[in-house]
């Protein structure tokens, strides 16, 4: 049997095999049957532009980044420091002389004492960079154009910065630094309650301030609902971490300072109303800005320069808005000093009693207006028992807890119920009740006010009417320096008066009125004894004809229509003494005068 067999398989066997009639090419040969190409040296020329053309782009970028550095007058001067991590030059003194990998030792500082020791050995820098590449390059070209563009303007004076503790431990990066929103400054922590580039430009009117020192978990806490109400409302806050002065007066003595430092600032800068705050207080509704209780705008209570709050022993310091100005510089530094000047007072409550003393004085009180205590003030107390109107109620802005017994434990229950965030607390600031309390609290002031000025115009009237009077009846009897000082201060009251916006001056009006009144003693005296004159001879004559009637009458028993004249004339004559005599008494009170009986009173008492 015959095997079988492809047909393409004999077809192929029985064709011959076809001979080239030319000879090949080589590149006409498929690239697998090519021989390869025989490999150039490491240093070829090729190789070689391409060495130089790596080498001369990294010379480029270090070139480019001493450049736009500070330069090598600030590394001679000792302001510069060379950066391992980027190749720049830092202008932060810290971190001199420190790169990742280097060993701590003392602070750092190259050429401390002797600047003309300060050098940098090229050779050193790049052996300790054994592999310069162009991220290395490019890194520190980012890092000196980000952080020292300071260079390209003449007028520019270095300043010191922080340095990032990335710029040190990282050797390809700088990390970038953010001004803190909270900083601290000898013991002292301030924080805005909303960021300066947040704020568009407005102006922070209030500030807050308290000192927390030693405290607890509880104190901090508190302080935290403080900082939630400043954030909502742009407030900013001054805490003291430490002690200034002995027991409780580092309190006076801090707000001291810092009026002293707002008044320093610019007008446009500084702070309106400053707001004391002690530790122990709790936010409740921070929806409640402090505005809301201060007095409206307007020239009628420009002159509001204290709002304060009592309690049932009297003041309570413990919250109250201040405004910055001299009036409450005058004010602070006499709290301050009240324990030295007057060592003999009571201070049960310490600053808070010489507080409450000196704001009673007409130097001060006449600025300060008592508002109700549960405005910003408020005591503890729950809605299942009768609330005074000095307790918290719900939608308030913070509870006090002054004198609590226990009070941690207290303070625990009502920063549980402030963190908690509860509706029926936190009422927005409209639906609360106080919108309509302030303005009727104001419009009550207002009146008050009026009532109060009109009161100081008639008086001034009536002092000016009686002291005209009396300076042309008895003005002769003083010398002219009395009766020329007496004049100044008449002339000065009567123009004051006469003014249509004398309202705006009324407190110069007191003050002159007072001065009035004393130097209007010396005319009080002068119709005193002007009185006195016609008494003398009325007395004389009365005690001659009491003296002929008792001689001729009751010795001898004659009586005639002389001796009957004579008597009724010395019966007369003693009426009006006396009753002459009241009458100088009761002017005497009126002027509030509270000299021992003289004079007139003893020649009446003898009639």
């Amino acid at each position: 049997m015959t095997p079988w067999a492809s047909p393409r398989g004999r077809a192929l066997r029985d064709t011959p095999p076809i001979s080239p009639l030319t000879p090949l090419s080589p590149s006409a040969l498929p690239l697998w049957l090519r021989s390869a190409a025989p490999k150039p040296g490491v240093l070829s020329v090729g190789r070689l532009k391409t060495y130089g053309l790596i080498l001369a782009i990294i010379l480029l970028g270090f070139w480019a980044t001493a450049a736009l550095g500070p330069g090598q007058g600030s590394l001679g001067a000792g302001a510069g420091m060379y950066d391992a991590a980027s190749g720049g030059v830092l202008s932060d003194p810290p971190s001199f002389g420190k790169a990742g990998n280097e060993a701590g030792g003392g602070d750092g500082m190259i050429g401390a004492d002797d600047q003309g020791d300060l050098e940098i050995d090229i050779g050193s820098i790049e052996a300790k960079t054994k592999k310069p590449i162009v991220e290395s390059a490019l890194s520190g070209l980012h890092h000196a154009v980000a952080d020292n563009r300071q260079s390209w303007n003449p007028y520019h004076v270095e300043s010191k910065r922080p340095q990032s503790d990335a710029g040190v431990s990282k050797k390809t990066s700088v990390a970038k630094q953010e001004k803190p929103a909270l900083f601290a400054s000898s013991g002292e922590i301030i924080k805005d309650g909303i960021k300066e580039e947040d704020r568009l430009g407005a102006r922070t009117r209030v500030g807050k301030c308290t000192i927390v020192f030693n405290g607890n978990s509880y104190w901090e806490r508190a302080l935290r609902t403080h900082e939630e109400h400043d954030r909502l409302h742009g407030y900013r806050l001054h805490v003291l971490r430490q002690g200034l002065l002995d027991d409780v007066w580092s309190k006076p003595a801090y707000i001291l300072s810092l009026l002293l430092r707002e008044l320093a600032r610019p007008e446009s800068e500084r702070l309106e109303w400053l707001v004391w705050v002690d530790a122990d207080t709790i936010i409740l509704n921070p929806h409640v800005p402090i505005e809301v209780f201060l007095p409206p705008a307007g020239p009628e209570f420009d002159d509001v320069h204290l709002i304060y709050t009592n309690d049932p022993n009297g003041l309570n310091n413990g919250i109250f808005p201040i405004r910055v100005n001299r009036w409450a510089v005058d004010l602070f530094s006499a709290i301050l000093s009240y324990r030295y000047y007057r060592p003999d007072a009571p201070l049960v409550f310490r600053d808070q009693s010489a507080m409450g003393a000196l704001i009673q004085e007409p130097q001060f009180a006449s600025h300060t207006v008592a508002a109700p205590q549960r405005w910003f003030n408020a005591y503890q107390g729950e809605h299942n028992e009768t609330l005074a109107p000095f307790q918290v109620r719900r939608g308030d802005l913070l509870v006090h807890l002054a004198g609590v017994p226990d009070r941690e434990k207290r303070m625990g229950y009502w920063l549980d119920r402030a963190e908690q965030h509860l509706d029926d607390w936190e009422i927005p600031f409209k639906s609360t009740s106080y919108p309509q309390e302030a303005k009727d609290f104001w419009n009550e002031q207002r009146r008050s006010k009026t009532e109060l000025l009109s009161g100081i115009r008639v008086k001034a009237t009536t002092l000016l009417t009686k002291t005209g009077q009396r300076l042309d009846l008895y003005g002769a009897r003083l010398t002219n320096k009395q009766r020329g000082a007496i004049s100044g201060i008449y002339h000065q009251l009567s123009t004051l008066v006469a003014r249509e916006k004398w309202q705006e001056e009324y407190q110069k009006m007191e003050i002159l009125m007072t001065r009035l009144e004393q130097k209007s003693e010396l005319l009080s005296s002068a119709a005193e004894q002007s009185h006195k004159l016609p008494l003398t001879p009325a007395h004389n004559v009365m005690v001659a004809g009491e003296k002929d009637l008792l001689q001729a009458t009751y010795t001898e028993g004659i009586s005639d229509a002389n001796l009957q004249h004579i008597g009724e004339t010395v019966t007369n004559l003693k009426k009006l003494i006396v009753d002459f005599a009241g009458v100088l008494e009761h002017e005497r009170h009126e002027r509030g005068c509270e000299r021992g009986h003289t004079g007139t009173t003893a020649m009446a008492a003898a009639v």
